[in-house]
């Protein structure tokens, strides 16, 4: 199971990579620390998946002499962690030139036309 998500990741991240090219040259430093934090993210995310799948949403915390269920410290992480991922997703596609953007028609070639 654990080659099959790192495999996913990879597919996904490729695909963000090459959208990387339009983003304007000035930016490009920061889209490439972006695009490494997500890749680290993606990778997180995946491994916290697995333990929550594998171990449950909740797990029993032991305190002295107290014992009671608590939302599983990998859940927990899971959910910042996506939280962040999305933030750092939209950040780096505010780096993208819009998608319905015109091409902007070059007044001297207009006219040489």
């Amino acid at each position: 199971m654990r080659s099959q998500n790192v495999a996913d990741v990879s597919a996904e991240m490729k695909k963000l990579k090459a959208s990387m090219k339009d983003i304007p040259k000035e930016r490009q430093a920061l889209a490439q620390s972006l695009y490494n934090e997500l890749v680290f993210m993606q990778k997180t995310l995946s491994t916290l998946k697995e333990q929550v799948e594998k171990e449950g949403p909740t797990a029993m915390f032991k305190q002295g002499a107290q014992e009671f269920l608590r939302e599983h410290p990998a859940l927990k992480a899971y959910n910042t962690t996506v939280q962040r991922f999305s933030l750092l997703s939209k950040q780096l596609a505010d780096l993208l030139p819009p998608a319905n953007a015109v091409p902007t028609k070059d007044p001297l070639l207009e006219f040489i036309k």
